[in-house]
């Protein structure tokens, strides 16, 4: 596999903030040490140093392309047949989902939408009590430094719900989310129920 990091620099910035969304992805679902890398270049630049890429910089830009990579990498052989792990990868994109789809395509880019579909995967995480605000501060605050949208849209609780039944991933009527245990780990979840959802979307509006 060839990664040429200089072609990104034909990319709107906008475009280049929707993948920083992907590489936060990967600091939660598997990678503490990269979300701790992420953290601290943030932390260098006090405007926020994830926003756009002369910020990020060459060097810091090709370790997060590596990283993300080799993430993804073991994600997959890990489970080449698609029996269940692979299913991390999916981390943020539930919801994610929902909002392009209720928004319009193209409303939100994609990764825009993963971004907040990752804070509202936090904050069922939080609800649940499988990880604590503290963490999700942290979340917060790289998705905040990479430049993206830190609030749900406005949309119609029951319009959402049913939106989700419809998602891919339902098995038996039960909707399967990826959500965040620690920075670094995740678990699969059907038992998050309607008034959690309902609940997120009013936190995050």
């Amino acid at each position: 596999m060839l990664i040429d990091p200089t072609t990104l620099a034909t990319l709107p910035e906008r475009e280049f903030r929707a993948g920083m969304a992907e590489v936060i992805k990967y600091g939660v679902i598997g990678d503490a040490p990269l979300f701790a890398e992420l953290e601290q270049a943030a932390a260098a630049d006090g405007s926020g140093g994830l926003a756009c890429q002369a910020a990020v910089g060459p060097a810091l830009l090709q370790r997060l392309l590596e990283r993300s990579a080799a993430a993804k990498a073991r994600v997959v052989a890990a489970d080449e047949r698609e029996g269940g792990l692979r299913a991390i990868l999916n981390y943020g994109h539930t919801l994610g989902h929902v909002v392009e789809a209720l928004c319009g395509y193209g409303t939100y880019l994609h990764g825009e939408a993963v971004g907040i579909g990752m804070l509202a995967a936090g904050e069922i995480a939080c609800a649940m009590g499988l990880w604590s605000p503290e963490e999700q501060r942290r979340q917060r605050a790289l998705v905040q430094a990479a430049g993206l949208p830190l609030t749900m849209p406005a949309l119609d609780p029951e319009a959402v719900l049913t939106c989700l039944q419809g998602d891919k991933k339902v098995t038996d009527g039960k909707v399967r989310f990826v959500l965040p245990t620690g920075i670094g780990s995740v678990v699969i979840r059907d038992d998050v129920d309607a008034a959690t959802i309902r609940q997120v979307l009013t936190t995050l509006s």
